[in-house]
């Protein structure tokens, strides 16, 4: 948990620096330092070994339930995370594992909420695609495709009556962003000039749907227009690219003016579900999207552009390995649930324990 904490202050401070970057004029991942270009490799590192040792689990027969990862699109999680403050809130998707993690949470309580342990952020009842973690500012990950637009535009909107100073973002993809409510949250939030990022991760695939059968136009960016929104395109396998446009993104809509739209433009380098026969996509793409891995990517930018010598990312990634098979050695040990368990959470207990959002 220190690990956690050290690194939500290292996001808080890099947020903190963002206006005087704007006012400059570079930039404002220009002036992030070493230790936090740093820390957001290792961060991605993170998401992926992680979830590495997700498909091995479940592979083995040990991690129940249905499985989603976003391998190859961690930059976006990193990114965004470091350009918001502790105090924002996020809502997610079913492919939420790298999302949660790069906002602070802890990767045991995660691996447990997956392994259906009662130590899991949601006593196991969750699992992957149901992930909160409300100490966090996550609202959580969600099973129904675009739902969390709506739901963030809410607590958006909770944040406005409470003048808090507070934004929410909302993750979705392609296929989400054909969702009739994703349509409708976003119109909503542009009327009322409310405090939400909606970032779309541009995988390119709607569950095995390719996006250019299931979306009309050329360019995802050119929806905003529809609600008047300020719109922003990015890279989305560059984290700085990302740090940058979310950095914008939320001084915009914490300034009152209203949501902003960005559309991240990535690759999930496996398939939609741990498993998938992914007989839907040409042959040799999965081995060509993978030569645009963010984390290789980023790798060599901090080698070349920032001088960081190879032996110290070793080092990172090393020190990443032993942390997850640690994680992975702590959840299994876990306690599973009592049977009785299952009839709790089904209706509110009173007192009810848990936070309320714009209470």
């Amino acid at each position: 948990m220190a690990a956690s904490s050290t690194r939500r202050s290292s996001r808080s401070s890099a947020a903190k620096k963002k206006s005087s970057s704007s006012k400059n004029g570079a930039a404002p991942s220009a002036n992030l330092e070493r230790d936090e270009l740093l820390s957001a490799y290792r961060e991605m590192q993170r998401i992926r070994v992680f979830e590495e040792w997700v498909i091995r689990l479940f592979q083995e027969g040990i991690l129940p339930g249905f499985l989603h990862v976003a391998i190859g699109q961690e930059a976006i999680a990193v990114g965004a995370s470091m350009a918001l403050e502790d105090e924002d809130y996020i809502g997610s998707t079913h492919r939420a594992h790298g999302h949660v993690l790069a906002r602070g949470s802890d990767a045991t309580g995660m691996m447990a909420e997956l392994l259906g342990k009662v130590t899991g952020y949601c006593q196991g009842k969750g699992g992957s695609m149901h992930v909160a973690d409300m100490s966090r500012n996550v609202v959580g990950a969600n099973g129904v495709v675009g739902a969390g637009a709506p739901m963030m535009t809410g607590v958006g909107l909770a944040q406005k009556f409470q003048d808090t100073g507070r934004i929410a973002v909302a993750f979705y993809g392609d296929g989400a962003s054909n969702q009739g409510n994703v349509h409708e949250a976003m119109n909503l939030a542009q009327l009322w000039k409310l405090p939400v990022i909606f970032l779309l991760e541009n995988n390119r695939y709607a569950e095995s749907t390719p996006y250019w059968q299931q979306v009309p136009v050329e360019d995802l960016i050119v929806r905003g227009a529809a609600f008047d929104m300020k719109s922003i395109s990015v890279d989305g396998n560059d984290p700085l690219a990302v740090y940058d446009a979310v950095t914008e993104a939320a001084a915009f809509a914490r300034s009152g003016q209203g949501p902003v739209y960005i559309v991240a433009e990535t690759r999930r380098i496996e398939g939609h579900y741990v498993g998938d026969p992914e007989v839907y996509r040409p042959k040799g793409e999965a081995k060509e999207w993978k030569q645009g891995d963010p984390i290789p990517r980023f790798r060599a930018h901090l080698e070349e552009a920032v001088g960081v010598k190879a032996s110290e990312l070793d080092a990172i990634e090393a020190e990443v390995v032993a942390e997850m098979e640690q994680v992975v050695e702590d959840a299994k040990a876990a306690p599973d649930p009592a049977p009785e368990d299952a009839l709790r959470h089904v209706y509110v207990e009173e007192p009810y324990p848990g936070p309320v959002i714009g209470v």
